[in-house]
């Protein structure tokens, strides 16, 4: 048992070194533009190829949005880095906007309206359930989704990341490390895989504040 475990501390450590290494290498450049202020805009479901072998479109379940905000707007308010606009203070400044426009323009008009620095928003293509229980998943869960970072006075885009994928098991992909050791050696509800994908994602942004 002891012989086991040391292995796969082993098999662990490793993949934390070839991880970081990778990372160092892949960091990107500071933001162009300060940002102290941070507006979360609602994200919108968006048709989408899925990646899968017959690139059939997969629906999209009707709480998939939602969800995702919800666990990107967690992410961002749980980390020391940022100073975010209360999602309530978000939602009546939507109301009193017009609609109209891409969704670029749309948060940036948000962001000029609640005074934040940059806005947050982006979409969401795939949502799938776990099948099974947390030891013992038919299917596991799977998810996709991208965010974009708007300065609102300029209107350029200061930072783009993105998230699509399906959990696997550690010893399939040492590069996914960090999902072992976030949430444990089990199956991850799709709640789960986003709120573990979201706080992924934003530790690059994060990484690149001035």
């Amino acid at each position: 048992m002891a012989r086991l475990a040391w292995r796969a501390g082993i098999i662990i450590g490793l993949g934390i070194l070839m991880l970081s290494g990778c990372n160092a290498f892949r960091r990107g450049p500071k933001l162009e533009e300060p940002v102290s202020l941070i507006a979360v805009m609602p994200i919108e479901a968006e048709e989408r190829a899925s990646a899968t072998a017959t690139q059939t479109t997969e629906s999209l379940p009707e709480e998939a949005p939602r969800q995702v905000t919800a666990e990107v707007y967690a992410a961002i308010t749980n980390a020391p880095e940022w100073r975010v606009v209360p999602d309530l203070t978000v939602a009546r400044a939507i109301q009193r906007l017009n609609p109209a426009g891409d969704l670029a323009a749309r948060a940036r008009a948000v962001g000029k309206e609640v005074k934040a620095d940059a806005v947050l928003f982006g979409t969401v293509w795939r949502y799938i359930e776990r099948e099974g229980t947390e030891y013992g998943a038919r299917r596991p869960a799977a998810v996709g989704f991208a965010l974009q970072l708007i300065a609102v006075q300029s209107g350029k885009i200061l930072w783009k990341g993105s998230f699509e994928q399906t959990q696997q098991p550690l010893s399939s992909n040492l590069f996914r490390w960090w999902q072992f050791w976030r949430g444990g050696p089990r199956w991850f509800t799709v709640q789960e895989f986003t709120r573990y994908g979201a706080e992924h994602v934003l530790k690059d942004l994060a990484a690149r504040l001035e």
